[in-house]
């Protein structure tokens, strides 16, 4: 294997929310009854280049727990995870916006953030808004954007940067067909050099004209990890499973 080659190691990490159950009346004066939730345990994985993983996985399995910690947004509290190429993360269509801005503000701001130069920043924004066929609302404030309009956007945040793994939460909308396709065909493209995507996303279809793998968590624990069909069948039958289960 190149020196060079993308890789995400993942070793033995576990990671713990703590929270207060419920808090009435008063200022909270100490941490009694302060509850902590494993959401990852014990969890290892390699993941190669040229690798595009589904994340399967119910409502507070994981998964977006699993994708802050890859990003650096969130610390293990032991383990850890090292990554060979530069990371980019898109954890929804409002992360790293801010609604009060413009679209064209927002673009800007993305940009300098990164550190780029004043006609880079020109050039990539001319090209995003191109992309995402925001027109003139890209001068209007982003609270006053649709949903698609936001994921748009957002998911053209993208191209301000080269990234050999991209981690991509929810926040592309099935039902928006346009988008779709211009995002598989750009996230394709990305990809055409055998770089790692890790997408999350409800919608098995979506997922299925990206990844090739897929990797399922339940209850914080690694359950499969391997070809995408292969994983999706053990993920529906555990969903048929617990539906079961709530029916009786």
């Amino acid at each position: 294997m190149a020196l060079d080659m993308t890789k995400i190691s993942i070793d033995n990490i576990t990671f713990s929310y703590k929270y207060f159950p419920s808090i009435s009346g008063g200022l909270l004066k100490s941490n009694a009854g302060l509850k902590t939730q494993t959401a990852l345990s014990e969890f290892s994985l390699d993941i190669e280049h040229g690798d595009r993983v589904a994340l399967f996985g119910t409502n507070g399995s994981g998964k977006s727990t699993l994708l802050k910690i890859i990003a650096g947004i969130y610390k293990p509290e032991m383990g850890e995870v090292r990554t060979t190429g530069t990371v980019y993360s898109f954890l929804g269509r409002n992360v790293g916006v801010m609604p009060q801005l413009s679209g064209y503000d927002n673009l800007t701001v993305r940009g300098l953030l990164l550190d780029l130069p004043d006609a880079v920043i020109a050039e990539k924004i001319e090209k995003i808004i191109e992309f995402s066929e925001l027109g003139n609302d890209i001068h209007r404030p982003v609270s006053t954007y649709s949903m698609g309009m936001r994921a748009r956007l957002t998911f053209g945040m993208l191209m301000f940067v080269d990234a050999d793994i991209l981690l991509i939460d929810e926040g592309l909308g099935a039902g928006d067909q346009f988008f779709l396709e211009k995002a598989r065909k750009f996230v394709n493209g990305l990809l055409d050099s055998s770089k790692i995507l890790i997408f999350a996303n409800h919608s098995n279809k979506l997922l299925s004209e990206f990844c090739n793998k897929g990797l399922l968590i339940d209850n914080g624990n690694m359950v499969a990890y391997g070809a995408f069909k292969d994983v999706l069948h053990q993920y529906n039958h555990i969903k048929d499973n617990n539906s079961q289960r709530s029916a009786q």
